[in-house]
Parts: C-alpha cells; structure tokens; sequence
C-alpha cells in the first residue's frame, strides 16, 4: 500500500519536478555504483565507488543534496525551508546541480591524473560516474524547465483582468471638502423643514449648534463646517 502510495505520487508530479525526481535518484544510485577503476588483466589495481576511496566526501554530498531535492517533492517542511533559503525550489535544483556537476570534474581530475592510481595505462570510469552525470544534467533541466514555467505562470497572473471593475472614487481633499459641503447643507435644509413643520409660528432653531462635537474630526472636515455656516450667514 505504501508503495502504491509512492508511485501515484510520483505519477502526479508535473513533468518538470518528474525530472528533478529521476535526476536526484540517479545521482542517489551511483554513489554506490563504480565511479573509477583500474584493474588490469592480473587483478591488480583499485575500484572506488562513489562513497569509498580518496573522494568519499564527494559521494556523501551527492547523497546528501540529492535526497534533499527529493524530500522538496514530498515534504511540505523542507520545501518551505528551502524556499526560505533560496527562495525558489528551481533556484535550488539548478545550484545543486551545477556544484554537482563541479564536483564531478573534480573527482575525474583526480582519478585520471597520470600519478594516481596503481595501473597508469588502464583506467576507465565506472558506470557510476556515468549515472551521475546523467542525474545532474537532468536536475539541472529539471530546474530550468520549472523556472520557466513559474515565470509563465506569473506573466499569465499579471495579465488576466478582474471580473467586476470597481469604480474609483477621487478622494483628493478638494473633491472630499465639496462631498462634506453637500453632505451639511442636505442635513441643514431636512432639519430646517422639520423645524418648520412642527412649529409654524417659531423660527427655526440652530440644530447646528446642538451636534454632538467630534474631537477627532481633521482639519479639512472643520474648515467644511465653516464654509456651510460662512454660507448660512449669506442666505
């Protein structure tokens, strides 16, 4: 069951993460493959896989960013964590792959040096270093193809337009000041007509001077207040 579980979630990984995954896995497999030999018709000579010999080292980083780039894919928490680091998990792939495929040009620079090794004129490199190659060339598309295709996607968000278009309204203090004005002078003339309505022998009184006073009113909704009154003093 659990294995099924495995392979459907490999199966619904999008086609670029499926190349991250197959990468990491076949730079995963090689370190215990050979990566250099040079054993002779005799016997003679040595065999390093990519965890053993002078380079052990190199065989531990690739296991180790290799089983990174494929917990990204399933684990929620370490695709966070590497977000936070770099950002991006494209970003990643491709820098892991690129220091990969430098350390692979290091270990061949050792192997293949005409002082090392026991049988100078037979050497070869082992089917492992062959995979290894491989895996990193794939991640390093991997996260190439996905970075691609992120920026797509971004470049798609930007461009879509909304469904329902508000309207803006203009809150420049001199549209606001007018909107105020209008606003005191409808609440003047209802209450001036209610005034007026209940008692027809009494002038109207100053319901103005009865508003509660609002401390926190700014200064553009004081000097609105003045112009209504400037203007009540006029009529």
């Amino acid at each position: 069951m659990a294995r099924r579980n495995i392979i459907d979630r490999i199966k619904d990984l999008p086609s670029d993460q499926k190349i991250v995954f197959w990468g990491a896995a076949a730079m995963a497999l090689s370190v215990i493959l050979p990566w250099y030999s040079d054993i002779d018709a005799f016997k003679t000579g040595d065999t390093y896989f990519g965890i053993t010999g002078p380079l052990y080292l190199i065989g531990i980083l690739f296991l180790g960013l290799s089983g990174t780039a494929i917990a990204t894919l399933f684990n929620y928490t370490v695709r966070e964590k590497i977000e936070m680091i770099f950002s991006k998990l494209a970003t990643y792939y491709m820098i892991a792959g690129g220091f990969c495929a430098f350390l692979l040009l290091l270990a061949n620079s050792v192997y293949f040096h005409p002082r090392f090794g026991v049988n100078i004129a037979i050497k070869s490199a082992g089917i492992g270093m062959w995979i290894a190659l491989i895996g990193v060339g794939m991640m390093i598309y991997g996260g190439y193809t996905l970075r691609k295709r992120r920026e797509r996607f971004s470049d798609m968000e930007s461009r879509l337009e909304p469904l329902i278009k508000m309207p803006e309204k203009d809150y420049t203090p001199v549209a606001r000041e007018h909107q105020e004005v209008r606003g005191y002078q409808e609440v003047r003339e209802s209450r001036r007509e209610v005034a007026e309505v209940a008692d027809f022998g009494t002038p109207p009184r100053d319901y103005s001077a009865e508003l509660p006073v609002d401390r926190m009113k700014t200064i553009e909704d004081i000097s609105a207040e003045q112009i209504v009154r400037r203007q009540d003093t006029l009529l």
